[in-house]
């Protein structure tokens, strides 16, 4: 399963992947289609504009559904390294923009819908694929070391919701996060939280936890990082969210808000008040 994709140094969700190549298409058909025209400037800065429109109200109405979570500290509305979007929203929004300003530029709307139209037929199969594989495929344990360096097997299949979070000590946005996913493993006791050290030695990783305060259950170590490239998991840090059924329902690369957090966990929550 792959619920990350690695370029060279970096690295990206794959979802996300694949929305920047949709776009990237979209806006490559329409130049493409329009160049050596009068109208091919209209065009490709409608595009940027409901683009940067979309992503603004995506941002916007996720940080007022948990604003309860950013008044706390509203500076925080403004980092969007917390990937804290209404993406649906946001889409829509970007659409609708796109119509309502090309109502009377039928040129300008046919490109648009025949580069929505071949964008669409080869992406969405991707998306599909990525979206099928991530709800069938359920694991049943993975590999890691504890603390005494022991190789050790645990189970996926726990019966209860699952955290897996990937994370080192030199990584920034890890030890940025690490608190927040603290307080939550404290918070939610009907969700099993496993937090697996990336290539680091226990020492090192022990020295950080007990400078910065901070206990942690299930701490576990993959020193080759081969568990962590079996789940697709190729940056840090990585989330990952399983339902009851050990399923694999939503992944998150970067570092993680106390809202964004919240936002994912809020399915698992649900999940576990029924079992």
């Amino acid at each position: 399963m792959l619920t990350s994709i690695s370029l060279g140094p970096f690295a990206l969700m794959t979802s996300t992947a694949l929305l920047f190549a949709s776009i990237l298409l979209f806006w490559f058909l329409v130049s493409f289609f329009t160049k050596s025209s009068e109208y091919q400037k209209i065009a490709t800065d409608t595009v940027f504009f409901c683009l940067v429109s979309g992503f603004v109200v995506a941002r916007v109405t996720f940080v007022i559904t948990m604003w309860e979570i950013y008044q706390k500290d509203w500076i925080a509305a403004f980092d969007i390294r917390d990937g804290g979007f209404n993406h649906y929203l946001g889409w829509f929004t970007g659409i609708m923009l796109l119509v309502f300003k090309t109502r009377r530029q039928h040129k300008v709307a046919s490109v648009y819908f025949k580069s929505a139209v071949i964008t669409g037929l080869v992406i969405f199969p991707l998306f599909v694929v990525n979206t099928l594989m991530k709800q069938q495929i359920a694991f049943n344990d993975i590999e890691v070391a504890n603390a005494k360096g022991e190789s050790q097997s645990l189970s996926l299949q726990t019966g209860k919701p699952l955290i897996i979070n990937f994370w080192a000590s030199w990584c920034p946005p890890c030890r940025r996060e690490m608190p927040i996913l603290e307080s939550a493993q404290q918070q939610y006791k009907n969700v099993t939280f496993i937090f697996v050290n990336q290539g680091e030695a226990p020492t090192q990783a022990h020295q950080f936890l007990e400078v910065n305060s901070i206990e942690l259950d299930n701490a576990y170590f993959d020193f080759t990082g081969k568990t962590a490239k079996e789940l697709g998991a190729y940056g840090l840090p990585t989330t990952l969210f399983f339902n009851s059924e050990g399923k694999l329902i939503d992944s998150h690369m970067g570092e993680l808000s106390e809202a964004s957090l919240q936002h994912y966990m809020q399915p698992l929550i649900d999940d576990s008040n029924q079992i």
